[in-house]
């Protein structure tokens, strides 16, 4: 019979590897590329961007709701199945706008109905062994294992695009796949002979957006930590959307995107591991957007490769604050409906998605792709002045 410490450890491993399986994803390497070379134009791009965006809000409190009042593990099932959809339409889509945007319906279900589920299944694991105050570390390998996902996808990416874009489409698909079945052992612990006592009796499906409601409204660290992640730290997500048409303006090679994306997410990725170990700084949640903002504005002067140098450095700095700000998150919040309220962070953050890369693709059409990025560092100064402030009043983005 394994002990739990073993049970612990297996789930780990097929949880890493879910996180691993579902961003290793060839197309991340050139797909925004591959819309502007099949004839789309900025503004389309980024109306496809913040369509994919608007699909995530309208799916994502629905799905953490059936995530809290279901069993985790089917939606984590179901979830890669989904997101394989998008690049099978992608492969047959040939510039058609119509069917790019059908494809991120499917992506943002895909995400909908992982993301409150995993990190919920997560902690919850983690709370079920008595083991919670390691939670920002497995949090970190998490998104560690993510970004190795997606700095390995983008490699060969990169590499097999150079050659075609299908096989990149359809060399994106046999992972999905694999995490879909890998997921059948990601088993949740509310549910079965396994699950503690102290669970009550499910609720129903309505209740889960009240009982999320009642956490922002008792919670003002809560507010606070939310404000911080969907309106500051979005901002380097959403302007990576864009970075292939940016080596593209410092004539980037194509063959080097990918080597440049693998980069990049592997240092992210060593960042998020060691993460934990910087708790306890709360200036950090100021500081380090401020010199993430420095580098985008040094980024954004330059017309050469060496240039994409100081655009993944910006990146790679902001890692730790996904990490210490997602775990704190979990951490204040009580827990009745965790995926609902993990959900209602993932709708903000795609709230400021769509106006962020609506404002950002209107103003690289206007300005040029290049001062577009600089304009993006100078937001952080409003934020670590907020975040000052805040810091002042007693509430922390950080642990």
């Amino acid at each position: 019979m394994s002990s739990p410490s073993s049970d612990l450890r297996r789930f780990l491993g097929l949880y890493y590897a879910y996180a691993f399986l579902f961003d290793f994803i060839l197309a991340y390497a050139f797909y925004t590329a591959l819309f502007e070379l099949e004839g789309l134009s900025l503004t389309e791009i980024g109306l496809l961007l913040a369509f994919w965006s608007a699909t995530a809000i309208v799916l994502e409190m629905p799905s953490g709701a059936l995530s809290d009042h279901f069993d985790r593990r089917w939606l984590l099932v179901a979830a890669p199945l989904f997101k394989a959809l998008t690049f099978l339409l992608w492969i047959v889509a040939a510039g058609d706008f119509w069917l790019y945007a059908l494809g991120f319906l499917f992506w943002s279900l895909a995400q909908a109905l992982q993301s409150g589920s995993r990190e919920a299944l997560l902690y919850e694991r983690m709370q079920h062994e008595g083991r919670v105050e390691e939670f920002d570390k497995v949090l970190g390998r998490d998104n560690a294992a993510e970004e190795l996902g997606i700095g390995t996808g983008a490699l060969l990416g990169g590499i097999v695009a150079y050659y075609s874009f299908d096989w990149g489409l359809w060399l994106s698909i046999p992972p999905l796949l694999l995490a879909s079945f890998i997921a059948l052992w990601l088993h949740d612990t509310r549910r079965g002979a396994t699950a503690p006592e102290t669970v009550e009796a499910p609720a129903s499906y309505f209740s889960h957006f009240a009982d999320a409601v009642m956490e922002f409204r008792q919670h003002a660290d809560l507010r606070f930590v939310t404000t911080y992640i969907a309106v500051g730290l979005v901002v380097f997500e959403l302007i990576e959307e864009f970075d292939q048409i940016y080596f593209l303006a410092v004539n980037l090679p194509v063959w080097a995107w990918g080597i440049v994306g693998a980069a990049v997410e592997f240092i992210y990725a060593a960042a998020s591991i060691y993460a934990h170990r910087l708790a306890g700084r709360p200036w950090l949640a100021w500081l380090l957007p401020l010199l993430g903002g420095t580098l985008l504005v040094l980024a954004s002067i330059g017309t050469t490769p060496l240039y994409v140098l100081l655009l993944s450095l910006a990146y790679v700095l902001m890692a730790p604050l996904g990490v210490l700000a997602e775990a704190r998150f979990h951490r204040v919040m009580e827990g009745k409906s965790r995926a609902t309220t993990t959900s209602a962070l993932v709708m903000a953050e795609n709230v400021s998605g769509i106006i962020g890369t609506l404002a950002f693709g209107f103003l690289a059409e206007r300005i040029g792709i290049l001062p577009a990025y600089g304009w993006a560092g100078l937001v952080m100064v409003p934020l670590a002045i907020w975040v000052v402030h805040g810091q002042r009043r007693g509430l922390r983005a950080t642990d």
